[in-house]
């Protein structure tokens, strides 16, 4: 049965690219790659934002929706399908589903769209809550969308703790001295796969809270998915990740800062844990670049590594000094990434720009509530940005023209129209 799908497609000088390969960048990774793909995807990700802010005679959340340009470019997000109110049409009245095909959203099969960059391939995510989020969205094609609604709940009761392979801490209030913390995060500590994109299609979410963890030594070490052994047993059957996203800092922020949810015994900011944790990005990248080459090496072919920023804390208080040392790991993250071979996709200032009408405004003049884990569409435009990513890192520069800053919107060097697609049964 032929497969449709809300359907994502990566239109480069008029051509349809899929994704061959899923090439990790190496070492000596190629600079001008790298960078067109981190360009084209934020650049996707403030359009979408910047489109749906764009209105100044509606506050409806709907119409904002369905707008031309997102029913084209717009992924993970099935639900606009039907148009404004279920009416059919945009907010200009064109036909919705038409706007849809025309974007490649519905009635392609996953391996003749640009969705193939995710076929059969096993995507990796590693990180906290909100790269949960963004799993639930690649997920949600095949869990329904009350999955993407309620994966926290799903993913505490359904998925593999992570213990032993890391200290446990248990209890919905924990009290964690020796690490710096209190709280119920113990209770996000476990590892989730379901069902990806077509045959042997896997999808993981592996919680992370701090940057270099026990946890981290078993999943880069000789045991873990990108163990050096090919024909291992085990759930990955020999297997490695394709792509691995990692995501970390927010939470070192939020526990070191006494505005912070479950810090409230602190009197001032825990710079010395700030510190600690910022060096630790290093410690972390470097694990990830052994394990990949381990396998590299060994005859496989290597992992794909993006590394996310984080968005903002959402904190009613206290958010100044919380924000101000995401933005710190984030610059650090970034500049860490690039230095051992791995694109970043600049997440947080993605939603920055897309909250920049919801902050200091007057009550009730909100578009979008500020929160850690921000309402749709943002996270679905961040899993659309990512899967541009994927597909533009997996593409052959020489098929894409990378020529970084060029204009990608009028047709000026390499223009990109994302979509995205998940197959409906």
């Amino acid at each position: 049965m032929q497969l449709l799908l809300y359907a994502s497609l990566y239109l480069v000088t008029g051509v349809l690219l899929m994704s061959r390969r899923c090439a990790c960048l190496p070492a000596g990774f190629d600079k001008t790659h790298i960078t067109k793909c981190e360009v084209d995807a934020l650049r996707l990700g403030t359009n979408l934002g910047d489109v749906f802010n764009g209105p100044v005679d509606t506050r409806d959340w709907s119409e904002r929706m369905h707008q031309n340009y997102i029913l084209k470019h717009l992924g993970f997000a099935p639900f606009i399908n039907g148009g404004v109110k279920n009416s059919g049409k945009s907010l200009t009245g064109d036909l919705a589903t038409e706007l849809r095909k025309s974007g490649g959203w519905i009635g392609r099969n996953v391996s003749d769209s640009p969705y193939a960059a995710l076929n059969h391939k096993w995507i990796y995510m590693f990180g906290d809550s909100t790269t949960r989020q963004i799993w639930a969205s690649f997920a949600a094609s095949f869990q329904g969308n009350n999955f993407e609604r309620n994966a926290k709940e799903w993913t505490r009761q359904y998925c593999n703790k992570q213990h032993p392979h890391r200290k446990a801490h248990p209890g919905k209030f924990g009290h964690f001295p020796e690490e710096g913390w209190s709280g119920g995060c113990g209770q996000n500590e476990v590892t989730c796969y379901v069902s990806g994109y077509g045959g042997g299609g896997l999808l993981t979410f592996d919680w992370k809270h701090f940057p270099y963890e026990d946890y981290d030594e078993h999943v880069f070490g000789e045991k873990g998915p990108w163990h050096s052994d090919p024909v291992a047993a085990g759930p990955d059957a020999g297997r490695q990740p394709d792509v691995l996203t990692l995501q970390t800092g927010l939470h070192s922020c939020w526990h070191a800062d006494p505005h912070g949810a479950y810090s409230k015994h602190l009197k001032e900011v825990n710079q010395t844990m700030i510190h600690s944790h910022m060096q630790q990005l290093d410690t972390l990248y470097a694990a990830v670049r052994k394990a990949v080459d381990r396998r590299a090496v060994n005859g496989a072919e290597a992992t794909q590594v993006i590394v996310l920023t984080s968005g903002a804390s959402g904190a009613v208080v206290g958010s100044t000094s919380i924000d101000e040392c995401i933005l710190r790991f984030n610059r650090k993250a970034a500049s860490l990434a690039h230095k051992y071979g791995f694109a970043v996709l600049e997440r947080g200032e993605i939603e920055k720009r897309f909250m920049y009408k919801n902050l200091y405004v007057d009550e009730g003049e909100e578009l979008l509530k500020s929160d850690m884990h921000l309402e749709m569409p943002v996270q679905a435009v961040v899993a659309t940005t990512l899967l541009n990513m994927i597909t533009c890192l997996g593409s052959d520069p020489s098929e894409i023209g990378v020529r970084p800053f060029m204009n990608h919107v009028d047709g000026g060097g390499s223009p990109v129209k994302m979509l995205y697609s998940a197959p409906n049964p």
